[in-house]
């Protein structure tokens, strides 16, 4: 795999994305996957978030639509990621996107580093919906008027 992003754009990438309105509602069951596209209308540039939400597994993949590398990716779960440096995240954690762990890694497809939560305004939470807007907030995302999820179901 290429690496076709370097740590510059993503990170730009993340600070120009700015609307996404989606105008149906994505309503979540018991355990419910799927993606919603969004677009940073003044450059005309697409990403998707992909999630995943199940009881002790929850997972929220923002991603450049052009190349498909994850630019940020929060992992609620018992799960642990390896960096390069041999050390395991475990647990709750988040993903950010970086050339240079792709360098390092040099297993042609892990571009992303992994962090403990809390990190920056990123908060160590088991509940979706803080997770969710942590994920948009920190991709400097408009949520603008549409709904983005309806809760149905009761958790334990």
């Amino acid at each position: 795999m290429e690496l076709l992003l370097s740590d510059e754009e993503a990170q730009h990438l993340i600070s120009i994305i700015k609307n996404i309105v989606p105008q149906q509602p994505h309503v979540l069951e018991k355990t419910a996957k799927g993606q919603i596209s969004l677009e940073a209308k003044e450059i005309k540039h697409g990403f998707i978030l992909y999630y995943m939400f199940a009881l002790d597994n929850i997972h929220l993949n923002f991603t450049d639509a052009r190349t498909h590398h994850t630019l940020v990716r929060i992992n609620l779960d018992e799960k642990f990621h390896k960096n390069s440096d041999g050390h395991k995240v475990r647990g709750n954690r988040v993903e950010i996107f970086s050339a240079e762990e792709f360098i390092k890694k040099g297993d042609g497809y892990t571009h992303y580093k992994a962090y403990p939560l809390p990190f920056e305004t990123i908060r160590n939470t088991n509940d979706f919906f803080e997770a969710m807007d942590d994920i948009l907030n920190y991709t400097h995302t408009n949520k603008g008027k549409g709904t983005i999820f309806v809760h149905n179901t009761t958790l334990l």
